[in-house]
């Protein structure tokens, strides 16, 4: 017994041929169509996960109260940078940053630099404006969110083209952390 093609192409079956092209030019069709309402639906998704900008959020969610110590410099880029992104920041210099992490409660192994409150929330470290404005926005049951140490690529740690994959962490009251966002 000859393969299909083969019996096609030595007898010429017209017919046969004709199915077969049909089928193939359906299936092309077919495939083409579940291609673009794929795309079509790809495109959607991601235009309704746009990122909130802190233009987008109402003006007290916009002001920040930051705690840092006078002998900080990253401390004070990441205030510029909070700036420059929109929000309005109250630049406290102060001697005893450990005593503000203790009042709002930053767990020591979250801890980095400096401390911010930002509509209620507890903003420790380099976090990237962008995290925040998705946390206004998002409103989850956590006490704040941190950065613990001083990564280099984030905002007010900048150093060229280097950039140090980090985590931002939510914290609750009673001590339990998660992953807010990965950085890389």
């Amino acid at each position: 017994m000859e393969p299909q093609y083969v019996h096609l192409k030595r007898h010429g079956d017209k017919e046969m041929r004709r199915n077969l092209w049909g089928a193939i030019a359906l299936t092309l069709v077919i495939g083409s169509v579940g291609i673009s309402a794929c795309s079509s639906l790809t495109a959607s998704n991601t235009s309704s996960q746009q990122a909130v900008t802190p233009a987008d959020l109402p003006p007290e969610a916009r002001q920040v109260v930051a705690f840092r110590s006078p002998t900080c410099g990253c401390c004070g880029n990441w205030v510029e940078h909070m700036r420059a992104q929109g929000f309005e920041v109250e630049d406290n210099v102060v001697d005893d940053v450990e005593a503000v992490k203790q009042e709002y409660n930053v767990p020591a192994d979250l801890a980095s630099c400096h401390t911010a409150i930002v509509n209620g929330y507890v903003i420790e470290g380099h976090i990237p404006a962008a995290d925040i404005s998705r946390l206004l926005t998002e409103k989850p049951d956590v006490a704040g969110i941190a950065v613990p140490g001083m990564p280099i690529g984030s905002p007010g740690m900048e150093s060229g083209d280097i950039q140090q994959p980090y985590t931002v962490y939510t914290f609750a009251e009673d001590g339990s952390t998660d992953v807010f966002q990965e950085h890389s």
